[in-house]
């Protein structure tokens, strides 16, 4: 059986760390092309496992986050003799099933694959922000005039006040009911609904809908009361109020809708900008706290054995044992255990991305091909299994978008790792 080939970017990797080596080793300084190892990470942090998933942990979108930036010296590669060559994606037709409602106006959102250039992300930084900004402003706008339409009614007499609110609140219920029947529509639109052999069933439901119109029909004569009951003076100043109210509730649920996608454009602008070529919304940090991790992605691996190859992910460096979370929500495409990735899982996300875990100690109970698990699901713990034997546990960890070439992960993960560590510090 031939050996296989190392790939081309690994044997190059290697020919160019034999001659800074030799340049080295002869005194010499290295060749003016040579580059420095990454930095390395910050410092490992407290025990405190933290799962939130930007863009909902990044802190105030006031203070935006700004790209992480790295001074400290370079740093050994503490991985450079192991770790496993090119692993085949286990690329499946499956599609995630959609979220189970939950009661909440987001709970259909599915995590997202991003790819934008640098100055795109920028611009669209600076197009939401200026969005949210004008969204606070008509909030604060909108509260101002019901303040001051509030205040007048504080000048009324007793009586005036009374009939005031009561055209108010009737007002706002036949909207409501009015709201409600463009929906439904009329008598004769339900009908094709009702569909009972049982004649005792078919007259119960008529009568139900019978009483639902009399409902709407009653709205309709208090409004018409309650105005005839005030001068025309009040009745402005209670539709003033009804539609003052109307345009904050809308105004406040837009605020919601701009915040957001303002967080979400300021994560995609700090991950871009540390290098990453991808951002997903939704990424939870695959390694509970604590632990580590160094930029090795592209340095060379297994040198002068038939796995030469150039590193494909990021290994961060945790206690055995420590949990390992799901990327995403998504489904469990493959497990199993072999000589160099020891026990291994990959997890197919909503956005089509494809997440590679090597070297666990375990999988979590109830783990299986096939399984949907949900973003921050423990889906195993750190080890050394495999070709890691005897050296530092750590999780091997990679990005595969659609199932293609792996991209360098550290970007990503120092920006979420960055903004986790910020959100523990302020709790």
């Amino acid at each position: 059986m031939s050996k296989p080939t190392p790939p081309r970017r690994a044997r190059l990797l290697l020919l160019a760390g034999a001659l800074l080596a030799a340049a080295t080793a002869l005194g010499g300084a290295p060749p003016s092309g040579a580059q420095d190892e990454p930095p390395e990470d910050t410092t490992t942090s407290a025990p405190t496992t933290t799962t939130s998933v930007p863009p909902d942990a990044v802190p105030d979108p006031t203070t935006p986050p700004t790209a992480p930036t790295t001074t400290l010296p370079p740093v050994e590669d503490p991985f450079a003799g192991e770790e496993l060559p090119t692993e085949e994606v286990p690329v499946v037709p499956d599609t995630v099933p959609p979220r189970p409602p939950d009661g909440s106006a987001y709970a259909a959102e599915a995590s997202r694959l991003i790819r934008r250039e640098l100055r795109v992300a920028k611009a669209e930084a600076v197009e939401h922000e200026q969005a949210y900004a004008e969204a606070r402003e008509r909030v604060a706008q909108l509260e101002a005039a019901l303040d001051e339409l509030e205040e007048s009614i504080t000048t009324l007499a007793d009586d005036e006040r009374a009939a005031l609110r009561r055209l108010e609140a009737a007002r706002r219920a036949f909207e409501t009911r009015a709201a409600n029947a463009v929906v439904r529509g009329g008598l004769d639109s339900f009908s094709r609904y009702i569909v009972a052999d049982d004649p005792s069933e078919l007259a119960s439901a008529y009568a139900l809908l019978e009483s639902v119109l009399a409902a709407d029909q009653d709205a309709v004569v208090e409004y018409l009361a309650a105005k005839a009951a005030v001068d025309d003076d009040l009745a402005v100043t209670a539709e003033r109020l009804v539609q003052t109210r109307q345009d904050l509730e809308a105004a406040r649920a837009a605020l919601v809708d701009a915040r957001r996608a303002h967080v979400a454009a300021q994560f995609d602008l700090a991950v871009f900008a540390a290098g990453s070529e991808i951002a997903i919304h939704g990424f939870v940090f695959p390694v509970a706290e604590p632990y580590s991790f160094i930029d090795s992605f592209g340095f060379p691996r297994m040198l002068g054995t038939d796995y030469e190859h150039a590193h494909q992910g990021t290994d961060i460096m945790a206690p055995a044992g420590t949990p390992l979370f799901a990327c995403e929500r998504g489904i469990i495409t493959r497990m199993g255990t072999d000589v160099l990735g020891g026990t291994k899982i990959w997890v197919k996300g909503e956005s089509g991305t494809y997440y590679y875990y090597a070297h666990l100690s375990a999988f979590a109970e109830g783990m299986h091909d096939g399984l949907v698990v949900e973003a921050g699901t423990v889906i195993g713990y750190v080890g050394d299994t495999g070709n890691a034997k005897g050296g530092a546990p750590h999780l091997h960890f990679e990005i595969r978008p659609d199932g293609g070439p792996p991209v360098n992960p550290y970007p990503l993960l120092k920006v979420v790792s960055d903004l986790n560590r910020r959100a523990a510090g302020r709790r």
